[in-house]
């Protein structure tokens, strides 16, 4: 049993229905400051009645409102859905089940005061709120709460409440309940009581004793004075297990004789990382006492952790999940942690042009298995960025990746100058640059493109390879019947990619020639065309610095620069560049073309092209200009949707 979906409305950020989907095991919310990830975490707590950390309840602020505060919310609405009830548990939430036999909980809070001043709050199970609530079921989900700023040590220190009390009276409880009803003492009870009676005859505590007393029996009298000792705490169990504190040594497996430290002399990282353990021990302690969900909500796991031991503990807590049948929610702007969880449990959270919020599962994406695996293998922490992005540009290699935000920058330059009302460079539009090493678009673009087509069966009468290029046919159409794909769950921000025509290497197109290329990513251009708002694919002539070259004859001669800047021998080549340079100078007749091709035979045979973009940057902020290829300015104008 595990809570499958949460259905928000009217909370904070959420004016409109909001329905959240969740995996039964790691659940990992991504997404832009304000579009409501600490919401959902809050209202997950809401609904479970969970208060550790001293959660206000409803206020005025938490009812939805414009920013005009034309609009305000008059009811927030939360309604979870449990999902995966073993039979007892059919039995156990009765009251709670639909017609599916999932468990349903609702609470309703309206903006209206009781007598008291709060806010009326209505709760119950199942789907009519007419009914009788039982709260013994509720009670029974074990649901913890670690904040985005959390004071661990707090947390962790003695005192009544505590976490480590918390976990020791809550693996005792059984024998505690026991050992009272026969009137009996727990064992640590009697080992504090014999102690403290051993430490009242030790010499300077016997004398203090009785000078406290004596002054006492002064001041009082015998009628007034009251009568005092010195011992450790009370001598209730529960007392001394709230008066225990946990103390750390750096290391694994120290000796016995060495000294243990306090946590406030240990990081905030590593305390934030006892804590947790703590948690975890509960749950793992207690996992025969609770069938119910047991659900762990983190938020920013990453606060003080180097990013490796972010990975660790994400590892481990992946583990426990599965293991132990806890469902841990965790929110985090770490790319780190991002490009280390498996995609099917990464939940997108998107602000949207208009200001309405969009919530993705990528597991509702129905990404094919094999694109799955690869994403997953691929996300790595550059890539993970375009999770957190208002928009993806997708490249094949480094030139690319270096190079394009410049020519962004250039190419909105020249807007604004045109009195456009565009940002001044992708970074300020939220806009990433993905490498992608390759031409592996087709994988990423299912997290965006919102359709899936659907392979055509086997025939009996075609062999494996006849079929095999049925299916390729059937992918590389141009676009699909209604009867051909499924609507997909997609991340709802626009998503491009730039990749080379690659037509025959002995090809010389002229800028518009459009030829035939060889790219087999090219069927993806129409396709994404017909089938989606969402995603592009935009190609060049030839090649990413042909292109560059045929663009302008100032972008040739920087290129020719370089090339002779780095030639370490004089022959035909460098005479042949020079000639170029010099036909560039004097604005004689040029085939453009060929001299592009020249240009790119240098590149590829005598300089490294991750060298050449590095020098033709520092060219380019040298000169401040340069002509962006219309390919590349086509792919900004959809990204921005200029």
């Amino acid at each position: 049993m595990y809570l499958s979906e949460i259905t928000i409305e009217g909370y904070r950020v959420f004016d409109e229905s909001k329905t959240i989907n969740f995996n039964k095991g790691l659940n990992l919310l991504v997404g832009e400051n304000g579009s409501g990830k600490s919401t959902i975490i809050d209202a997950i707590r809401l609904l479970l009645n969970e208060d550790e950390h001293s959660r206000s309840g409803i206020n005025e602020e938490d009812f939805y409102s414009s920013i005009d505060k034309t609009v305000q919310s008059e009811k927030i609405s939360i309604k979870g859905k449990f999902t995966d009830l073993s039979e007892d548990k059919k039995i156990d939430y009765l009251t709670w089940l639909d017609k599916d036999y999932n468990a349903i909980l609702n609470i309703d809070i309206h903006e209206k005061r009781d007598r008291r001043n709060n806010f009326k709050k209505v709760i119950w199970g199942g789907e009519s709120s007419s009914s009788i609530f039982e709260w013994e079921p509720l009670n029974d989900i074990q649901c913890v709460y670690l904040p985005a700023l959390r004071d661990a040590e707090k947390k962790l220190r003695a005192n009544r409440g505590s976490r480590l009390a918390r976990l020791l009276l809550n693996l005792s409880q059984d024998e505690i309940k026991e050992k009272r009803k026969l009137g009996q003492q727990m064992e640590m009870e009697k080992d504090i009581n014999e102690f403290n009676k051993e430490l009242a005859k030790k010499k300077d505590i016997a004398r203090a004793n009785k000078l406290i007393n004596d002054s006492l029996k002064n001041a009082l009298g015998n009628v007034f004075g009251q009568n005092t000792k010195i011992q450790f705490n009370d001598l209730s169990y529960e007392r001394i297990v709230e008066s225990l504190r946990l103390v750390f040594f750096p290391g694994i497996s120290p000796k016995e004789e060495v000294t243990y430290r306090n946590l406030f002399e240990n990081s905030l990282g590593y305390n934030n990382l006892i804590y947790l353990a703590t948690i975890l021990a509960e749950f793992e302690g207690l996992k025969e006492n609770y069938s119910s969900p047991r659900i762990l909500l983190i938020e920013e796991l990453e606060a003080h952790l180097h990013p490796q031991v972010q990975i660790k503990v994400l590892k481990y807590l992946e583990e426990q999940a599965t293991k132990n049948d806890i469902q841990v929610i965790i929110t985090t702007h770490s790319t780190t942690i991002a490009s280390a969880t498996p995609i099917r449990d990464i939940i997108s959270i998107n602000i949207l042009k208009s200001g309405k919020i969009k919530i993705t599962s990528l597991s509702k994406c129905k990404l094919e298995e094999k694109s799955e695996k690869f994403i997953d293998r691929w996300l790595d922490t550059t890539k993970s960025t375009l999770l957190f992005s208002k928009g993806a540009i997708l490249v094949e290699g480094l030139a690319e990746a270096m190079l394009i935000p410049k020519f962004a920058e250039i190419y909105l330059k020249d807007l604004i100058a045109k009195g456009k009302g565009v940002p001044s460079s992708l970074e300020e539009a939220g806009v990433s640059v993905i490498n992608m090493n390759g031409i592996f678009f087709q994988y990423f673009m299912q997290i965006y493109s919102g359709y899936k087509p659907i392979i055509p069966d086997k025939s009996n009468s075609e062999n494996r390879e006849k079929y095999k290029n049925r299916v390729k046919e059937f992918i590389t159409k141009d676009s699909y019947n209604n009867d051909e794909f499924e609507s997909t769950d997609n991340i709802p921000i626009r998503c491009v990619a730039l990749t080379d025509n690659d037509p025959d290497k002995a090809e010389v197109p002229i800028k518009g020639a459009d030829i035939k290329g060889n790219n087999p990513q090219l069927y993806l251009i129409n396709q994404l065309k017909n089938m989606t708002d969402n995603c592009r694919v935009f190609k060049n002539e030839k090649t990413f610095e042909y292109d560059m070259a045929l663009e302008d004859r100032k972008n040739a001669k920087y290129m020719i620069e370089i090339i002779l800047d780095n030639l370490d021998t004089d022959g035909p080549i460098k005479n042949k560049m020079k000639n170029y340079s010099t036909s560039i100078d004097e604005e004689e007749e040029i085939e453009d073309n060929i001299m592009a091709y020249e240009i790119l035979n240098q590149l590829d045979s005598n300089m490294g092209k991750g060298l050449f973009a590095q020098l033709l940057l520092e060219k380019i902020d040298e000169n401040n200009e340069f002509a962006v290829p219309e390919y590349i300015k086509d792919a900004i104008n959809f990204v921005l949707d200029i």
